[in-house]
């Protein structure tokens, strides 16, 4: 009988191409990302080996992407430079920031406190700022940097035991610029949580400020609250109370990124990222039906033998194109008018596609659809005429394509009058 982490091994090297988690036998854990000049950069923990039994975590990692999937290991941050021992073991979770055109790398060191190093790229190397730590006791910061006209940073950290706490930053980023205040949080879904819950992550969209930990959240119209929770993002695929993560947005579309334990009583963790959406309501849902039927696939890359491309899993979007829905009805693009174009990367193609059959929603004016391959302005491989219809149920609409194989760069590019405009439901390849 094979050993876990022989069997795990095994596993991983099966997986191929294969997207979740995102990275194989390399213990990514407490996974952060941050966006900076339109490259993904990840900054985790490292779980050091599939067989440790108690968190063994020697150093930090920095990953890039420009795609969601092929991740670069551009850096092992080490505690030996800063003010943690060399040798330490408790390199726990991290976050980043830029400012002024610096980054910044905020790392706890186990719950004792969080230390800050800088650095002229993203990817370091980074220095310690300070020589102590920056706030103290307690651990997991997520550093936010209000996207209204102040554009304060602020460092929220800590756990159930105490409190999360958050602290306003100077804009050198490495000091305070008040004293850290509890946060309160209202609701079954913190009541609930376990007492140990800590790993935070916090980010705004419109007025409303969402600070999630686990599989739930809670919301505030004032950063420092009070905030009351919402309950779970989703179900399945190890969302729960260890799904430390965070959320970002990528060419207009939001993802959710968490790890898990790869197995039970071992200290090792992998990293998952799925699509996500907010509701109409302002509710988060993590696209855990993504993950049902593609985990394997992964974000950013798609299969024309699917049975569908739903439009909210799309991996570019032009301007104006809304993402639409709630948890019960499903998601939709809206407001598609005349110029408007979704990008679908990476759609793998065995040249049996003939068709294509579009799904279309609400279609007022009149307009067309063209099938462009790998860029905007790329060849044409198909066509469609439309037209607005008193019919309110959804329209399916098809096309005849040229047969592909390997995998292309699929746009869905609208054309159309002053009246037209329409909503993409899905779209799926037939041969």
């Amino acid at each position: 009988m094979l050993k876990p982490f022989l069997f795990l091994s095994v596993i991983f090297s099966l997986l191929g191409n294969a997207q979740n988690p995102i990275t194989k036998s390399q213990g990514v854990s407490d996974p952060h990302i941050r966006v900076f000049n339109d490259t993904i950069y990840l900054y985790s923990g490292h779980d050091s080996n599939p067989t440790d039994k108690i968190w063994d975590m020697k150093d930090w990692r920095v990953f890039s992407s420009t795609n969601l999937i092929d991740w670069k290991m551009e850096q092992a941050i080490s505690p030996k430079n800063n003010y943690m021992a060399d040798n330490s073991s408790d390199c726990w979770a991290s976050d980043a920031a830029t400012r002024n055109g610096k980054y910044y790398f905020y790392f706890s060191d186990r719950k004792r406190g969080i230390g800050v190093m800088s650095a002229n790229k993203p990817t370091g190397p980074f220095t310690d700022a300070l020589g102590k730590p920056l706030v103290s006791p307690m651990h997991d910061p997520t550093i936010f940097i209000d996207n209204d006209e102040s554009k304060i940073p602020y460092i929220i950290y800590g756990d159930k035991s105490d409190a999360y706490y958050i602290a306003k930053l100077n804009n050198d980023m490495i000091s305070t610029a008040e004293e850290p205040k509890p946060i309160i949080i209202k609701g079954a879904s913190w009541e609930q949580a376990p007492e140990w819950m800590d790993k935070n992550y916090l980010f705004k969209h419109n007025d409303t400020y969402y600070l999630s930990w686990g599989r739930e959240y809670a919301t505030s119209k004032n950063i420092y609250g009070p905030y009351k929770s919402s309950g779970a993002f989703g179900k399945g695929h190890h969302l729960d109370e260890f799904a430390h993560g965070s959320f970002f947005w990528w060419k207009g579309q939001f993802y959710h990124i968490w790890c898990y334990y790869i197995e039970n009583g071992f200290k090792f963790r992998e990293t998952i990222i799925s699509y996500c959406h907010i509701a109409d309501n302002g509710d988060i849902v993590t696209d855990t039906k993504f993950l049902d039927e593609h985990f394997k696939n992964g974000v950013g890359q798609y299969d024309a033998s699917w049975n569908k491309i739903e439009a909210e899993w799309f991996y570019d979007k032009s301007e104006g194109v809304e993402k639409k829905g709630t948890r019960d009805e499903g998601f939709w693009l809206s407001n598609i008018k005349n110029g408007a174009w979704v990008k679908f990367a990476n759609v793998n193609f065995s040249n049996k596609a003939s068709k294509i059959k579009v799904t279309l929603k609400n279609i007022q004016g009149k307009g067309h659809i063209e099938i462009r391959k790998n860029s905007i302005s790329g060849s044409i491989i198909g066509q469609i005429e439309l037209e607005s219809t008193k019919n309110e149920e959804p329209q399916e609409l098809l096309s005849i394509i040229k047969k592909m194989k390997g995998k292309k760069d699929i746009y869905l590019k609208f054309s159309g009058n002053k009246a037209f405009k329409t909503e993409l439901d899905y779209f799926k390849f037939e041969e």
